[in-house]
């Protein structure tokens, strides 16, 4: 595989995660929020009850935080290049 389309699904991937970080996120602050009972002392649900919400929060925040150390690995000779450039007496 060539260099340019790894990052380019790498970068796909991480976006894809962060958006459902953001969706999930979205739900169980604005649509499920800590305490909702749903109406009528039912259980909270959205599509999913509030603690299968949570779950999948989790574990894409988990996967997220895979793909940034793999895309960190990845482009750790460029990180530690620009460094060095940043320092670099003048």
């Amino acid at each position: 595989m060539r260099k340019a389309t790894r990052n380019y699904l790498l970068a796909f991937i991480m976006a894809v995660f962060a958006l459902f970080q953001g969706i999930t996120g979205f739900i169980l602050w604005v649509v499920l929020p800590r305490g909702y009972m749903g109406g009528r002392g039912a259980d909270s649900t959205f599509i999913w009850s509030r603690d299968s919400w949570i779950v999948l929060h989790d574990w894409t925040a988990v996967a997220l935080a895979v793909i940034v150390l793999v895309h960190v690995i990845l482009h750790w000779g460029w990180i530690v290049r620009m460094t060095r450039s940043y320092f670099r007496p003048k």
